[in-house]
């Protein structure tokens, strides 16, 4: 059974029988007692069914009259304007593409603006691909966000182009829309931006304002907008009545007179909403970096992971009929493209400016030409940091199972110091039966990972991946594969030098059976639990050292304690060591705790008869 999904958000008796206002906050309660008044039903809408082939038509024709070596990225809904781009060698985008593991490529590329009658070129200038754009309502102006995240406004009618807002420190912006009386534009739809006055205004004052995605019939919209808790929904808005009928939760993407694709979150899982009867259903569950309906066939293409990825075509292009959820998919080393007005091909953004990748999306036949690609090592280095989220993020199966593709991603070393990532995640599963408990990830597989650092030497390499709480990961080579073996581990680093040495001094006062040095840590005229079970443990350690020998194993380097391990050997605050006990065939497993503030140097501060938690991956 069809399951219809209306969602009424507006009541006009909640205001007596007010309409909802622009630029006031609204509270919008559920009031199920009365719902006569609602603010829109489906069946009001008088839908758009006019077939939008003859406008792919006309594009085609404003295209045809270009250079050929300008690729068309968006045309004025007057086709008098042809927005287009030529690409530029660019080392810096290259460089900036090459410590991408997955997520979104730059290119670096000339912008013009085309007359379509004459064919007449202006130079608008030099950017870093385009990452979102947009013309107003009343197409006369085509915003667009560069892959700098500054800001530009080209108005066609007098052939200007004003940045409006510039980069400046950690701001990204991914996504642009304008608001219906082109005063304001809206970024990443939580931040809207007034463009006169330059300043950015409050969502919490400003949240049921619709900004436009698409027109669909006389003064009635596509908008996104956020609802009272501040999610973000997409609505069919009436400016006449200022009523909306709510289509779906999530992001806008794209749509047609007759179907609208979002995804349920930003980057990830895309669904596709009938708009004449609001169901909805799922096309992809993974990542969504990109992804566009054909207005003349309907049918949906987009990018994503590929799970099963070869080298460095990461990515899938799928195209899927939505009416039979037929797929074609196609293996390429970049996601992100530009759809051509004309509906004929896809320009993708490669991940190397030398490198041009095409599609001919009538015959779905991918044309590459790969001039250069990854290092080798660099190619392997990111496909083993991918796998390893893979493997966190998607296996469902047995021990035995998960030890078979765990030894595939990581591996223990002892040279120059141990490091045991193969160990401490085989652990790690068998005390969670997983290879990371539910609290300790997020729902799905992050879309958008990237070095941060990397440094390769022989045959070892470090790299951080930022914004995660476990970043700096060791890896080494053997033979020709690449291994993850430590987090946080920092083997060369003054830090765990000095950590070892400390370690090792403590290990030899406890052998020579120097009590007071070895017990000097814990103060004994204090009365506490933690103070008695470091004593004790020490305790026990000097009166069997006759018969017992230690091995220092893997030190892991932290900051703030849980959960987050240490970006930088500089930065940590705490170090945590495995030790090793045997006695005969009996062995003992323990943890040595150190901590020091304001990079003084480490003091000894417990000893854990537990270590298994040093094995934690948060």
């Amino acid at each position: 059974m069809k399951k219809l999904v209306i969602v009424l958000l507006c009541f006009t008796t909640l205001l007596s029988s007010c309409a909802i206002k622009e630029n006031e906050l609204v509270i919008l309660e559920n009031n199920d007692k009365d719902k006569s008044n609602s603010s829109a039903k489906i069946k009001d809408w008088q839908f758009e069914t006019i077939s939008q082939k003859a406008i792919i038509e006309k594009n085609r024709e404003a295209i045809s009259k270009i250079s050929k070596d300008i690729i068309p990225i968006a045309i004025t809904p007057d086709y008098s304007t042809v927005i287009g781009y030529k690409n530029i060698q660019s080392e810096k985008a290259d460089t900036k593409n090459s410590m991408v593991i997955v997520g979104k490529m730059m290119q670096y590329i000339e912008l013009f603006a085309i007359n379509a009658s004459n064919g007449s070129e202006k130079a608008l200038g030099k950017f870093m691909s385009i990452k979102s754009s947009q013309f107003d309502n009343e197409g006369k102006q085509w915003a667009f966000i560069d892959g700098e995240d500054s800001v530009y406004i080209y108005n066609v009618e007098n052939e200007q182009l004003q940045k409006i807002l510039e980069k400046y420190n950690y701001r990204q912006f991914n996504n642009i829309s304008w608001s219906r009386d082109s005063k304001r534009l809206m970024f990443d739809n939580r931040m809207i931006f007034d463009i006169a006055s330059k300043e950015f205004l409050s969502i919490a004052a400003d949240s049921y304002t619709p900004f436009i995605r698409m027109s669909y019939s006389h003064n009635t919209y596509i908008a996104e907008m956020k609802n009272n808790r501040y999610d973000n929904i997409i609505t069919l808005y009436n400016f006449d009545n200022k009523t909306f009928t709510q289509i779906a939760d999530g992001y806008y993407m794209d749509s047609d007179s007759s179907n609208l694709i979002y995804t349920i979150d930003l980057m990830q899982g895309l669904k596709i909403v009938n708009l004449k009867t609001l169901e909805s259903k799922a096309i992809e569950d993974g990542p969504i970096y990109c992804a566009s309906i054909l207005k003349s066939t309907g049918e949906v293409i987009y990018t994503t992971l590929n799970s099963n990825f070869h080298d460095d075509d990461r990515y899938l292009l799928v195209k899927i009929n939505p009416n039979n959820m037929v797929k074609k998919s196609f293996p390429l080393c970049t996601p992100s493209y530009y759809l051509s007005p004309a509906e004929d091909k896809l320009h993708f953004v490669s991940n190397y400016s030398e490198n041009s990748i095409n599609v001919d999306l009538e015959s779905f036949k991918v044309t590459e030409n790969i001039s250069r690609t990854d290092d080798e090592n660099l190619s392997k280095i990111k496909s083993v940091i991918l796998n390893m989220f893979l493997l966190d993020y998607d296996f469902n199966g047995s021990y035995e199972e998960y030890e078979i593709q765990a030894k595939k991603v990581y591996t223990n070393t002892a040279y120059p110091i141990p490091q045991e990532a193969l160990n401490n995640k085989l652990t790690d599963f068998k005390r969670f039966n997983t290879p990371l408990p539910n609290f300790q990830k997020e729902s799905y597989i992050p879309p958008s990972l990237s070095f941060d650092s990397i440094a390769i030497k022989s045959n070892k390499a470090s790299v951080n991946i930022g914004r995660f709480f476990i970043n700096s990961i060791e890896l080494v080579k053997n033979d020709k594969d690449w291994f993850i073996t430590g987090f946080s581990t920092h083997p060369e680093s003054n830090e765990i030098a000095e950590v070892r040495a400390i370690i090792q001094k403590h290990i030899n006062d406890i052998i020579s059976g120097n009590s007071g040095k070895a017990l000097s840590y814990w103060d004994k005229t204090e009365d506490s639990d933690f103070v008695k079970n470091n004593r004790n443990i020490v305790e026990n350690l000097i009166n069997n050292r006759s018969k017992i020998s230690f091995e220092i194993g893997e030190t892991e380097l932290w900051a703030m304690s849980d959960p987050h391990r240490a970006e930088s050997p500089s930065s940590s605050t705490e170090a945590r060591t495995k030790i090793i006990v045997k006695e005969g065939k009996n062995i003992s497993k323990y943890k040595i705790v150190l901590s020091r503030k304001n990079r003084d140097k480490f003091t000894i501060k417990s000893w854990d008869a537990d270590p298994l938690s040093i094995s934690q991956l948060y």
